[in-house]
């Protein structure tokens, strides 16, 4: 598996380089660089990757007057007006699909620094710090998205135990964490996404979670390995609320939010954090009461960046995607 991540990252790292314009920060991920269960041998996905910029306008125009073929009508438009529609709808990321570089087909979305930053450590939308919680490959570096990173990957392990049970598996676990970012998304109601998606992504990528989330495990006083790939969480109150107390402010206050629809009498103010949250903890369905919280981040951003696909992809390369993505969707269903 090293190896043939060695052997791709090489692939993509010279990809970038015929691009000829600043990159600040890259990754690759999906199943064009990790193998998912229910694609056969003879299946070459587009490869996605995300390239995070320091000034969007700057970059845009670099690349339109360098890869002007790579843009919808949008290019036309001029670099200042492909960076509104990046910034300003959805959730910041502007895509070109169906490029082919040196015989590789890609899908790469363009992000500014700061939003990459915001939603990993904050959770503005979990558009992109939701594809991070799944293995991922760096292709270049930025020490400053280190931290993000990984304070994103504890979200992540805690907002899912707040989805389980005691004792749990350790594929139950990131089939949890996995989850957070198709939570939400009508993609996955009308057929956008394959509905297994979740499940051939950890089933084949095990090692890549193991290895991508063992520290954290490890670090966690509330949670512990109690025989090979099962672990047990602390489910006292002051443990699991002291946990959400740690969250991002975005996903805290939607729960809480949530809560109340649920019947949950929980006072207003800061300084009923502490008695809040362990009530919230303390309710036998404190799970559906995460997952709701967490829809009500991902649905909008998800269906306002799809829409925005239709500009920046052009309507017949919309097309091909949505029919691309439907067609994964009826092979999995007739499996």
């Amino acid at each position: 598996m090293r190896a043939s991540q060695t052997e791709m990252r090489g692939v993509l790292e010279s990809v970038l380089r015929k691009f000829g314009v600043p990159i600040r920060y890259a990754f690759a991920y999906g199943s064009g660089v990790y193998k998912q269960t229910g694609y056969g041998t003879e299946s070459k996905p587009m490869v996605d990757l995300i390239f995070g910029v320091s000034h969007a306008d700057h970059w845009h125009a670099l690349n339109i007057a360098r890869n002007r073929k790579h843009y919808s009508f949008m290019g036309t438009l001029g670099a200042n007006a492909v960076a509104f529609v990046q910034d300003r709808m959805g959730a910041g990321v502007y895509y070109n699909p169906f490029v082919e570089v040196d015989g590789v087909l890609i899908k790469y979305g363009v992000v500014s620094m700061d939003t990459l930053s915001s939603d990993l450590l904050n959770w503005d939308s979990l558009y992109l710090a939701g594809r991070m919680h799944k293995p991922t490959l760096t292709l270049r570096r930025d020490p400053l998205m280190r931290i993000s990173k990984q304070v994103n990957l504890t979200h992540a392990v805690r907002a899912a135990l707040l989805m389980l049970p005691k004792n749990f598996t350790a594929q139950e676990l990131f089939q949890a964490i996995a989850a957070l970012s198709f939570a939400g998304d009508f993609r996955m109601k009308i057929g956008g996404e394959n509905p297994r998606k979740v499940h051939n992504i950890v089933e084949a990528q095990m090692p890549l979670f193991k290895s991508r989330y063992g520290s954290i495990i490890e670090g966690l006083p509330n949670l512990e390995y109690i025989g090979e790939d099962f672990l047990q969480q602390d489910m006292s109150p002051q443990a699991r609320a002291g946990m959400l107390r740690k969250m991002p402010n975005n996903f805290y206050d939607r729960l809480i939010r949530q809560g109340r629809k649920a019947g949950i009498k929980l006072p207003p103010g800061l300084g009923a954090e502490r008695v809040n949250s362990e009530k919230l903890v303390a309710v036998d369905n404190i799970s559906q009461i995460a997952t709701k919280a967490v829809e009500s981040i991902v649905a909008r951003p998800a269906l306002t960046q799809s829409i925005k696909g239709i500009l920046s992809s052009g309507v017949s390369k919309s097309i091909s995607y949505m029919y691309a993505k439907n067609n994964k969707y009826r092979s999995n269903k007739l499996a």
